[in-house]
């Protein structure tokens, strides 16, 4: 009796200690390769606008899923499904680093003096 009492406190202990695992927020040096460039094209691509205070949130210090403007999904958490940054005083290029944001689906960047051309990494394509 006692050792299966001992098993189940143990079993309790490990889930228990799992449970609070699982919510624990991972540090930037640990996160998967997909999350880190997801991170790292969002950085690219700030780095290609400029803004008045819009994108100063966007660094390291927080999960760029809390950054304003960056929506992520909900089956995937730590992806970047969608941009939507209209209004945002946004002015320069968009940057072709977007591509490498596999899950992203929606891009709104309305009434921004955005410039140039869609990059092709968008999969965007033009018919001549």
């Amino acid at each position: 009796m006692a050792v299966m009492a001992t098993s189940t406190t143990c079993f309790f202990l490990l889930a228990s200690w799992l449970c609070l695992c699982s919510h624990a927020r991972v540090p930037p040096s640990l996160r998967s390769n997909a999350t880190a460039g997801d991170e790292l094209a969002l950085l690219s691509v700030k780095s290609m606008l400029r803004s008045n205070d819009s994108l100063d949130s966007w660094n390291t210090s927080s999960h760029f899923c809390s950054w304003p403007g960056v929506f992520c999904g909900s089956r995937h958490p730590d992806r970047v499904v969608a941009l939507r940054m209209p209004a945002f005083n946004l002015s320069g290029r968009i940057s072709p680093s977007l591509g490498n944001l596999s899950f992203l689906r929606e891009l709104d960047l309305r009434d921004n003096l955005i410039a140039g051309e869609i990059p092709p990494e968008l999969g965007c394509s033009s018919s001549t």
